[in-house]
């Protein structure tokens, strides 16, 4: 709601409104400075308010609705620096409560349409891409993803409040992803709480269930050993004791590194996900979600963060992405498809 002042014409008598002058971003800023604060490109602003159009339109008979470019460089803002909804209000010349509503509505509607950005690869085309650009790393053959879980800080929640608290000590989300050569997603989970185990998260997935049946059957993921290992996810040699089981953890450690790269990448451009949500459970997922959208169309048209260097992926991934206990055991067949890796690749390879 814009502040309004009630005044009183000296020669008329007649009250007037006066409203808070609203600052729109777009109208002012530079190409590059929308790219440093809001992290999308202007073009890509206006695409991102074309779909968000008829979900969040005020339909009022107030002169003074947010045009839906203002709610949706709201929400960006809060996206990319994670500051206190008053300080994104005052900087956009509207209210704490308008910066809230933005950002609610905003992420409900985007948060609807992450199958249309973050999509797994089905096509046999689409799966040779993937796997030779993973291959292009350490050459570690057949890889169609990697996969990993990631700690999201979040407020103290109202409801089942120990179901949050994670193995670090602190109320959280715990999200799986999948990330392709490139550092884009291609799943992920935003549901359970922070107590939650990494394995019990992909048994319980959808894309788990595919690889099961046999829908997804010529490739696999690469996981750490806290997954248990199977012929998806595939996981390194807790005790290696030839070359060759060396090179294939070297690779392994090397290739599945991606990952965290990628949750680097991503915490380090959408600061909201790296300091943390003050929202609740529910609200905290629909941000996940809209961030990790945004994430794969930042990285599809390769747009710059000035926020980020080669440092901050590293140092970020590495604050999250220590081992867990093994949640399973290994599975007979998923020793025999490893052994079978190690022996046709890495036995006789540099």
């Amino acid at each position: 709601m814009a502040l309004i002042l009630m005044l009183r014409e000296e020669n008329r008598g007649i009250p007037r409104r006066l409203f808070r002058d609203r600052q729109n971003p777009l109208d002012f800023l530079s190409d590059q400075a929308i790219i440093k604060n809001y992290r999308l490109d202007r073009q890509s602003v206006f695409e991102l308010c074309e779909l968000l159009q008829n979900d969040i339109s005020r339909y009022t008979k107030r002169n003074m609705a947010l045009p839906v470019s203002l709610q949706t460089m709201i929400a960006l803002r809060y996206y990319a620096s994670g500051s206190y909804m008053s300080v994104i209000g005052d900087a956009h010349g509207v209210s704490k409560m308008a910066v809230s509503r933005a950002i609610r509505d905003v992420s409900m509607i985007l948060s609807r349409h992450a199958r249309s950005y973050i999509k797994f690869p089905l096509t046999d085309r689409e799966q040779v891409k993937v796997k030779q650009n993973f291959f292009n790393i350490r050459g570690f053959p057949n890889v169609l993803g990697a996969v990993d879980g990631s700690l999201i800080p979040i407020h103290t929640p109202s409801d089942e409040e120990h179901l949050y608290v994670c193995r670090k000590g602190f109320h959280s989300l715990n999200i799986q992803g999948i990330c392709d050569a490139d550092f884009r997603f291609l799943n992920v989970v935003a549901k359970w709480p922070g107590s939650t185990h990494d394995s019990f998260i992909w048994n319980n997935c959808g894309l788990c269930n595919a690889f099961e049946t046999g829908q997804i059957c010529n490739g696999y993921l690469l996981g750490d050993s806290g997954y248990g290992l199977r012929p998806w996810p595939m996981t390194p040699k807790l005790t290696p004791v030839s070359p060759a089981d060396r090179r294939y953890n070297k690779a392994h450690r090397t290739t599945r590194c991606v990952i965290e790269r990628t949750f680097g990448i991503w915490k380090m451009r959408f600061r909201c996900i790296f300091k943390g949500l003050t929202l609740s459970p529910e609200r905290s997922i629909r941000v996940i979600m809209s961030t990790a959208i945004l994430h794969n169309i930042c990285m599809q048209k390769r747009l710059p963060c000035e926020d980020l260097d080669d440092d901050d992926g590293d140092d970020e991934a590495s604050q999250d992405e220590d081992t867990q206990v093994q949640g399973q055991p290994d599975s007979a067949s998923g020793i025999a498809a490893r052994e079978n890796v190690i022996a046709t690749v890495f036995e006789h390879s540099e």
